[in-house]
C-alpha cells in the first residue's frame, strides 16, 4: 500500500451497472428512478492498467509498476460522481440496514488522524457539518456492497462495485497521462479536491500540497470540479471509493478483460481507489 493513506475518509461508494445505452462519443446519462444516482455510460475499450516503472513515484505500490494491457469488452455505466449522504440516506430508511460504527478520522484534539470506534456516516467528522450533497464516507466495504444490492433489488438493474480494471479505465477517460487532465498536479483545483494549499493550512500534515487553493480544506460537495473525458466528477480526490477487488501487491495473473480480481476465500483487504482531501500529489493519480 502506499506509505501516505486518504485516511480521513476511510471509504465511499461507488458502484457500476451494465448499460443498455448504445454507445456514443457523447455522455450519455440515465437514472433508473427518480431518486437513484446518476449513471454516466462508459464505452468499451481497453487501456494499459498501471504505470511504467520509471513514473512510479517513491512509495507507490509495487503492483503499479506491472503495468497490463486490459479489454474492457462492453460498455458499463458508473455513478457521475461519488454517492451522497442523502442517496444513501434514503437506502438506510427504506432497509432498516446498520452497518458497524468506526473509521479513521481526523482527531482535532490530537491534530493527527485515528480510528474513531464512535464514527459513524451520520457524523464522520469530516466534515463537521456533513450536507446533504457531500458524499458518504465513514461507511465499509460491506456498507458499499450492501447499498449497490439493495439499489439493484429497487432498479432491478445490475448495480455492483467496480472492479479495479474498470475504476481505472473510467478514471483515465482515454488519457494515458498522469492523471485525466495531465502529468503535472498543478490543474488538480480545477479537476479534483485534493490536499492543496486549502487543506494545508487547516490540516498540517507535513506532506506535498499540489500548490494551489481549491476553497474546500476538507470534503467538498459532489459535483464541485471539472468532469473528466467520460463526464465523471470527482474519480480523483475529495473521497476515496471501494472496488470489488481483492489488494494484491502484484498484478501478475490478473484477469486482462476487466473482471474483479478476487479469492475464492474471501479478501484479506480489499482496494480503495481515487484518493480524497488529503491526498499528496503523488497519490493522486488515476493508477494509485
Amino acid at each position: 500500500m502506499p506509505s501516505i493513506q486518504p485516511a480521513a475518509a476511510i471509504a465511499l461508494l461507488c458502484f457500476a451497472a451494465v448499460a443498455s445505452a448504445q454507445e456514443s462519443r457523447a455522455p450519455q446519462s440515465f437514472r433508473d428512478c427518480d431518486r437513484c444516482p446518476e449513471m454516466v455510460v462508459v464505452p468499451a475499450g481497453a487501456f494499459i492498467l498501471g504505470t511504467p516503472p520509471a513514473d512510479v513515484p517513491a512509495g507507490g505500490d509495487r503492483a503499479e509498476a506491472q503495468a497490463v494491457l486490459v479489454r474492457v469488452p462492453r460498455a458499463f455505466a458508473l455513478g457521475r460522481h461519488e454517492v451522497t449522504r442523502a442517496q444513501y440516506e434514503r437506502f438506510v430508511a427504506s432497509s432498516g440496514y446498520e452497518g458497524r460504527p468506526g473509521c479513521q478520522t481526523w482527531n482535532p484534539t490530537l491534530g493527527r488522524f485515528g480510528d474513531d470506534p464512535r464514527r459513524t456516516w451520520l457524523d464522520p467528522g469530516v466534515p463537521a457539518g456533513p450536507q446533504q450533497e457531500h458524499p458518504v464516507n465513514c461507511v465499509s466495504h460491506a456498507d458499499a456492497t450492501a447499498y449497490a444490492a439493495w439499489l439493484a433489488r429497487e432498479t432491478g438493474k445490475r448495480y455492483r462495485l467496480p472492479s479495479e480494471a474498470e475504476w481505472e479505465y473510467a478514471a483515465r477517460a482515454g488519457s494515458t497521462s498522469l492523471r485525466p487532465w495531465g502529468d503535472g498536479p498543478e490543474e488538480a483545483c480545477i479537476h479534483a479536491n485534493v490536499y492543496d494549499r486549502s487543506g494545508a493550512a487547516a490540516f498540517r500534515l507535513g506532506r506535498a500540497n499540489a500548490g494551489c487553493a481549491d476553497g474546500y480544506p476538507g470534503v467538498a460537495p459532489v459535483g464541485e470540479f471539472a468532469a473528466n473525458g467520460f463526464g465523471l466528477e470527482d474519480m480523483i480526490g475529495n473521497v476515496a471509493e471501494w472496488i470489488e477487488d481483492c489488494y494484491t501487491a502484484s498484478y501478475v495473473g490478473r484477469p486482462r478483460d476487466a473482471r474483479a480480481w478476487t479469492w475464492l476465500g474471501g479478501c484479506q483487504r480489499r482496494v480503495l481507489r481515487g484518493g480524497s482531501w488529503v491526498s499528496p500529489p503523488d497519490e493522486a493519480r488515476s493508477a494509485a
